[in-house]
């Protein structure tokens, strides 16, 4: 090797560490931008998971007060139906024990009806009423048929009795009155049956 060459590779083997060095010292152009965004992303994700911790923590108290909430009116509303319903039993315990006294018939039965008017107040003050059914047309909303009748007095689908009263709550049926249903006139079923067995004859052989 000359010696101009060897004074040339001393010369950079002198200066490769340098170089590095200022390379490893200097970072790349646009990294404290970006370590700084990190850094904000990470404080508002920090921000945002707290915030989503509280409102989680928020909503469940809510739901915890308003089942609360409910429950104490569920049970205030129990309460004063009962409360309502109250003089009604002392009555028919009156009742029960004067007629165990011997008391009269007729005493026990005002003592009885009195009872049946309490309790049906006490119902209407809360909002149920009994579903008015004699008389009305079949509603089948309100009224469950169990029997069909012929009848002179009552047209064809209209209820000729209650079999047992039905009751509602404001709009809503809570049981259907169960009713005997006119099915018309007692002659017009005859005649219809009379036609029937017309038709059948008819059809029979001479």
């Amino acid at each position: 090797m000359s010696a101009a060459k060897d004074k040339n590779a001393r010369h950079h083997g002198h200066r490769e560490p340098d170089e590095h060095r200022e390379a490893a010292a200097d970072p790349p152009a646009g990294a404290a931008d970006l370590q700084q965004a990190l850094a904000l992303k990470e404080r508002e994700r920090v921000e945002l998971v707290d915030r989503l911790q509280r409102l989680a923590a928020e909503f469940s108290n809510y739901q915890k007060r308003t089942e609360r909430r409910l429950r104490e009116e569920q049970r205030e509303a129990v309460r004063g139906l009962v409360l309502d319903l109250l003089p009604a039993i002392d009555n028919f315990e009156r009742a029960l024990a004067s007629a165990a006294e011997g008391h009269d018939f007729e005493a026990l039965f005002a003592g009885v009806r009195l009872v049946h008017d309490q309790l049906l107040a006490a119902l209407r003050k809360h909002g149920i009423e009994p579903i008015e059914a004699s008389g009305r047309r079949f509603d089948p909303e309100h009224h469950e048929a169990v029997a069909h009748v012929p009848s002179d007095e009552h047209p064809s689908g209209h209820v000729i009795g209650e079999v047992q009263r039905g009751y509602r709550f404001g709009e809503r049926t809570l049981r259907a009155s169960r009713v005997a249903v006119s099915s018309g006139s007692a002659e017009a079923d005859a005649g219809d049956e009379g036609e029937h067995e017309g038709d059948r004859g008819e059809g029979k052989p001479r």
